[in-house]
């Protein structure tokens, strides 16, 4: 299988496969920046967040390395039926970003197609596969 982001981030990094891996830190510059926008942009990933019920842990922030109570950022916002769900409250969320916080997504690919697409090439490339826990049927 053939990846446009599997190979530009061997070329970044000067790679022939993943053996490397784990092994230590690596640096790189990728040659096609926009082959990234292409994933996820910023503007993008904001979206995911505002469509979305999330809480915490999947939706984390951090400022100044430490994580921030969910009540910063996160409210309930009642459905027309009647149903209380977490939402970010973007006013909140976008002053914390502008003061430097850190988001944490966990499980974007769940919401995102094309970087669903991405992780399962990186996870075939470096033959790891994808951690579930689905219940037991007992």
């Amino acid at each position: 299988m053939d990846h446009h982001l599997v190979k530009e981030i061997e070329k970044a990094l000067g790679w022939s496969g993943p053996q490397p891996l784990g092994q230590g830190f690596a640096v790189g510059s990728m040659t096609a920046p926009e082959l990234c926008a292409r994933i996820m942009t910023p503007a993008k990933l904001l979206d995911v967040i505002m469509r979305r019920s999330l809480s915490a842990p999947q939706f984390r922030c951090f400022k100044g390395g430490d994580e921030l109570h969910p009540d910063a950022y996160l409210g309930n916002v009642v459905s027309r039926r009647g149903q209380s769900m977490p939402m970010a409250r973007m006013d909140r969320l976008g002053q914390l970003i502008d003061s430097g916080c850190t988001i944490v997504l966990d499980t974007l690919d769940a919401f995102d197609a094309t970087m669903e697409i991405a992780c399962l090439a990186l996870q075939w490339w470096a033959r790891a596969g994808a951690s579930q826990h689905l219940p037991d049927d007992e």
